[in-house]
């Protein structure tokens, strides 16, 4: 897919700010969506990211938004940070996925990682007729499907020659394209054998390079790794 490029411009505001849920918000919310969130988060993890000021549009690269979907998928489970804080950061990198909406919620966030990690784990989750949660896994043509609304344009390169490329309706449904070319080119997912966090490994964009079968989500935990094994193996 090299001659294939990813057109993607966002509105991105010069500040972004997290207005906590209120107690109702809270109480009306699906006890099984917080289920894994910290009940000192539920105000956050349920409240709202307003731009402040007036936003700007700006091109996003196809390695911002791998970023993006890396940090998105390792920080799912909270190890590193509470997860409202992670999106907060991504938002005011890349902008909020709807801009005519205004609000970008965090617990949004939250089903857009979930929906990216189960894409790289070749998963996919939807209901039955009884509304019970069914799996399905790769290949299967239910695993298969992306969800992600894209149109096609014939965009100009640096010598103005016309360059295939795909152009996302929003935020969301961009970091799905970029999660699915990651698929396509190998990125794996991964847990880290010494902290037990979700990273991705292996493909062939970007920086992070790491090998597809790696151990460890840096160099950090594996040098922790190895050294508490050979202490153990000197007592």
């Amino acid at each position: 897919m090299a001659d294939l490029e990813i057109d993607f411009e966002c509105e991105v505001a010069a500040k972004y700010e997290l207005i906590p849920a209120t107690g109702g918000r809270i109480s009306k919310n699906p006890s099984e969506e917080l289920r894994d969130i910290p009940e000192n988060h539920w105000p956050f993890f349920l409240g709202r990211i307003v731009p402040i000021g007036k936003t700007k549009s700006r091109h996003v690269s196809a390695e911002k938004l791998g970023n993006a979907v890396r940090t998105l998928v390792a920080g799912l489970e909270g190890k590193t940070e509470p997860f409202h804080v992670i999106v907060l950061k991504i938002v005011h990198d890349l902008g909020a996925p709807h801009p005519r909406r205004g609000a970008s919620f965090p617990n949004s966030w939250h089903r857009l990682a979930k929906k990216l990690r189960l894409m790289f784990e070749g998963r996919h989750i939807s209901l039955d007729d009884y509304e019970r949660p069914v799996e399905f896994k790769w290949p299967h043509p239910a695993a298969q499907e992306v969800e992600s609304i894209l149109r096609v344009h014939l965009v100009p390169d640096k010598h103005n020659k016309p360059v295939l490329a795909l152009r996302p309706e929003n935020l969301f449904d961009a970091l799905t394209l970029v999660a699915a070319r990651m698929v396509a080119t190998g990125t794996t997912f991964n847990i880290c054998e010494n902290c037990k966090t979700p990273f991705l490994s292996g493909g062939s964009r970007g920086r992070n390079k790491r090998r597809g079968d790696a151990r460890f989500c840096g160099d950090r935990c594996r040098y922790e790794f190895h050294n508490r094994r050979k202490a153990r193996q000197g007592d």
